[in-house]
């Protein structure tokens, strides 16, 4: 083989792998880089920036977050990771091409760095600064390795700024210079750089640690290295560091194992099949679809496509607290809370309606509140949400949206004038500012006008701690708010208290209901089976689809119930999974 045609065939690889990771990020894993966008707000500002230089390792998390609110596109972000995550394999085999050693392992070597990398961005915790930190340690060993004659001096002049520039990841580099100094490096050389680049190291912290940055030393040491609590993760972590740590040495001695020519030609292509098929596996074996599920239903609400929700958690139930929760907002915002309660998974009875207080549940709580007008305490919920995980596109969204329905506009201003110094949130702050200018506007505009007439006119001491009571208050002040009656009449199902719950059908005609819900319809079905009269409709009637269709589950009850439990009860899902007939019977 040729060099000319060594050289395309390698290139090949890592093309494979940029078109891997990118379908990888495109369409399975996307919900990673979408619950990372949501993480952070990155904002052009003077202000944002300063609290970027405060100590080492911070640039290198602005550049970071720079390139993170890029995923809020799922083919941007996703072309990103690709290419973030393929540059490691071109900077080790331009490196090995600087040695012009006959090395048969080079390419799969090369490889390796990138497969790891994509195994721990697949965790949704592993945000960009983790990826760059391994590049920038590259970067500055393919400086090392460039063949001029001044590149060690110029490596330990410029190490204090590659320490504030990367932090932890400097000390990586350091580990990596020492390897290649021992095993590449010849006569006294090989120990006076290593020694001028510790005292330099050991220089450089002792200056940052009591003259300029004054940060703890765990901080000053560690920061930005991921510090997740994943044990697989964290292996992962570990032997890819040790790797590109032992690079040097494992180049070296590799590249004296001699092959025949058979094995020579081969070789190259087999290894590098098997690490392609190992990461692969691992991928398969990493990816969470009920994870994948409850954030892409999080997206879908933050981005109020309520309908598109609703019909994800329907075709593919999420069988988690938070995926139930959001598909509950996402029915009570269309109006159809009693109505398709039981049409999507629901196992944790009333728990899913409402999340507690806490800081589990701090950037999806006030969703519940917000829905049923409760809009003092939504802008409650976001901006502890803000004080604790600082600024993100929803605690800020919400924040601009409860100040406009409040009537606060100045504070509104303030947070859309957040949103319009960055790329995505933009637009969307440029249209709310027209109604924070113009507040005769909001009363017509068809979200915030709604949630206006949502608004308790009455005051009373907010239950933080058990959300779900506040719903009496609310309708004590405003009995008209079908979003609270279905909430509370939701809570009476789930938690199958069907007397409670057909006692307050009475009062739905005068709530301005025109139809008893469907659940509801069930739930007075339930009832009058067992008392042989029908309670007080206050004036409104069961729908006959749905009387025909009890007639139906009745008989099928009656004939089903002679199988064995099992066989039972799966005949009646097949047919009923979506009344609350079969969840009162068989959940």
């Amino acid at each position: 083989m040729n060099k000319k045609t060594g050289n395309r065939s390698f290139n090949i690889y890592p093309g494979i792998f940029f078109l891997l990771t990118f379908g990888f990020f495109s369409v399975a894993a996307n919900y990673v880089l979408y619950f990372q966008e949501t993480r952070h707000l990155f904002i052009f500002s003077g202000d944002y920036l300063n609290q970027y230089l405060q100590k080492p390792g911070a640039p290198l998390e602005y550049i970071a977050r720079f390139l993170t609110q890029f995923y809020a596109s799922r083919v941007t972000g996703s072309l990103i990771v690709a290419l973030i995550l393929t540059l490691p394999a071109l900077i080790l085999y331009r490196i090995s091409k600087r040695t012009k050693a006959d090395n048969p392992f080079s390419g799969v070597l090369a490889l390796i760095p990138g497969f790891l990398l994509i195994i721990m961005q697949a965790n949704y915790y592993h945000m960009m600064e983790y990826n760059l930190g391994y590049i920038v340690v590259l970067f500055c060993y393919l400086l090392l390795t460039s063949g001029w004659k001044y590149s060690n001096i110029l490596i330990i002049i410029l190490f204090p700024l590659l320490y504030y520039l990367t932090g932890g990841y400097a000390l990586i580099f350091l580990a990596l210079y020492i390897i290649h100094m021992l095993a590449n490096a010849e006569g006294s050389k090989k120990f006076i750089f290593p020694l001028l680049i510790l005292l330099t190291a050991g220089a450089s912290f002792l200056v940052f640690w009591r003259l300029i940055f004054l940060q703890p030393v765990q901080l000053l040491v560690l920061s930005p290295l991921p510090m997740l609590e994943n044990r697989y993760y964290i292996a992962v972590f570990i032997v890819l560091t040790l790797y590109i740590i032992c690079y040097p040495a494992l180049f070296k001695y590799t590249g004296r194992i001699k092959l025949n020519f058979a094995k020579k030609k081969l070789f190259p292509v087999i290894s590098r099949a098997f690490v392609f098929l190992i990461t692969v596996f691992a991928l398969y074996r990493v990816y969470n679809p009920q994870n994948s599920r409850v954030i892409e239903l999080e997206k879908l609400v933050f981005r109020e496509q309520w309908d598109k929700a609703i019909q994800l958690h329907e075709k593919k139930p999420s069988r988690n607290l938070i995926g139930q929760y959001f598909y509950n907002i996402a029915l009570s915002e269309t109006g159809q809370l009693c109505d398709r309660l039981f049409h999507g998974r629901q196992n944790f009875l009333a728990g899913s309606l409402v999340l507690p207080w806490g800081d589990i549940h701090l950037d999806r709580g006030g969703y519940f509140n917000y829905s049923i007008g409760l809009i003092n305490e939504a802008h409650r919920w976001a901006y502890e949400e803000m004080v604790v995980y600082g600024y993100r596109p929803q605690n800020i969204r919400i924040l601009a949206k409860t100040s406009l329905i409040t009537g606060n506009y100045e504070m509104a201003h303030k947070y859309l004038d957040i949103l319009k110094k960055t790329v995505f949130y933009r637009k969307w702050a440029n249209e709310f500012i027209k109604l924070a200018d113009n507040p005769s506007l909001i009363a017509s505009h068809p979200e915030l006008g709604e949630k206006m007439k949502l608004l308790p006119p009455n005051n009373f001491f907010i239950q933080f701690n058990e959300p779900q009571n506040n719903l009496p208050f609310i309708l004590e002040g405003n009995p008209a708010n079908k979003k609270a009656i279905e909430y509370y009449l939701a809570g009476l199902l789930l938690t199958k208290k069907v007397e409670i719950a057909v006692n307050n059908v009475k009062d739905l005609k005068a709530s301005g209901y025109d139809h008893i819900p469907r659940h509801l319809e069930e739930a007075v079905l339930i009832w009058y089976n067992s008392t042989k009269e029908f309670p007080d409709l206050g004036g409104l009637t069961v729908n006959r689809e749905t009387l025909a269709r009890f007639d139906q589950y009745f008989a099928a009850y009656v004939s089903a119930r002679q199988n064995p439990e099992e066989v039972f009860r799966e005949k009646m899902r097949e047919q009923f999974e979506d009344t609350f007939w079969y969840y009162f019977h068989f959940e």
